[in-house]
């Protein structure tokens, strides 16, 4: 019995999910794709992130269905393009979201990108978090304490 219903319960009570951030800006290199580090944890119910090694990565420990998400802000500049996005295995783009620069919230609100997916994931799949920039030259994501750089992985269901 215990073994039915005590571990499905605490499953459901404690499913899987982590929400990762970086305490710091973090320069992305003009027309360069960079997969962004996070080196804190706001939570991690399934040792999906790491601070120590592949600190970019969210990988899912437990097959299943994801909503996986970020937040990304970039420092204010009026030229060229920005994008951030989700991608599989380094390789596959999940989901993203790109826009002309903009400084249309006001002097000093940089670019603020929301981005996020469901997909289905096997048991080691990993899932990373992709800024890119033109402006012209180095340009930061900047931190912004409980929204930016963000990143997150919760479990919904099989």
């Amino acid at each position: 019995m215990n073994a039915h219903v005590r571990d499905n319960l605490s499953f459901l009570y404690t499913p899987p999910m982590c929400r990762v951030y970086n305490s710091a800006n973090i320069s992305i290199n003009y027309a360069t794709s960079t997969a962004l580090t996070f080196d804190s944890e706001r939570f991690d119910t399934d040792t999906m992130h790491s601070t120590s090694s592949n600190t970019g990565r969210i990988t899912l420990t437990t097959a299943g269905k994801y909503l996986d998400g970020a937040h990304a802000t970039f420092a204010d500049n009026s030229t060229g393009t920005r994008m951030v996005n989700v991608r599989l295995g380094g390789a596959t783009i999940l989901a993203y979201e790109a826009h002309n620069a903009t400084t249309a919230g006001g002097a000093g609100a940089g670019s603020g990108f929301n981005v996020s997916t469901l997909y289905s994931y096997t048991a080691a799949q990993y899932v990373e978090l992709v800024a890119y920039q033109n402006s012209g030259g180095a340009l930061n994501v900047t931190f912004n304490a409980n929204s930016s750089p963000e990143f997150w992985a919760f479990f919904v269901g099989n």
